[in-house]
């Protein structure tokens, strides 16, 4: 709306300007024609006044338009300046939103990913502990084997020495009954 009284405004101040200069131009001829050749009947025109008079009129009218096409000018151009500011401020504010959705979505992102490394790391220690309870285990039972082993090696070697003793005294059996035997005859 305010552009269309604008384009109609420049376009009558351009028509008034035209005007002038035509006015302007047909009064100066007059003041020259008047200069070389004189009214009869004895009226005294004064051109030159007549002439300061009328483009002070025309110009003071000029200074008029010409002040209300600067104010709505300004008032267009404060008009964009407000849409813009607003269009900015909106965008500020899009922005704003998409920052802190981003931050947000990162947060979220970063506490999942914690978790997940807790969860790991909890994984990983009850499974280090598990192992090192069944390394106790292992410990526990290679402890026992070399108690069964020590056991076992201290039963065979007596086993070993009380078959030795036992066939050292078979041998002096053998000898005693091989001593005592008598001939038959």
């Amino acid at each position: 709306m305010n552009e269309r009284i604008l384009h109609w405004l420049t376009r009558i101040g351009m028509f008034l300007l035209r005007g002038a200069g035509w006015t302007a131009v047909g009064l100066l001829i007059g003041f020259i024609a008047s200069y070389f050749f004189r009214l009869p009947l004895r009226i005294d025109v004064d051109a030159f006044a007549l002439t300061e008079t009328l483009l002070g009129v025309v110009i003071t009218g000029l200074s008029i338009v010409g002040a209300f096409l600067i104010v709505l000018q300004w008032s267009n151009l404060d008009r964009r300046m407000h849409e813009f500011d607003v269009k900015v401020k909106e965008e500020e504010d899009f922005f704003d939103k998409q920052a802190e959705r981003m931050q947000s979505i990162a947060a979220d992102t970063d506490a999942y990913i914690q978790s997940t490394v807790d969860e790991y790391k909890e994984k990983v220690n009850a499974i280090y502990k598990h192992f090192e309870e069944e390394v106790q285990i292992a410990n526990e039972v290679n402890k026992k084997i070399e108690e069964y082993k020590s056991f076992y090696e201290e039963k065979t070697n007596k086993i070993e020495e009380k078959l030795r003793e036992i066939a050292e005294r078979q041998k002096e059996f053998d000898t005693i009954i091989d001593a005592n035997k008598k001939p038959v005859e």
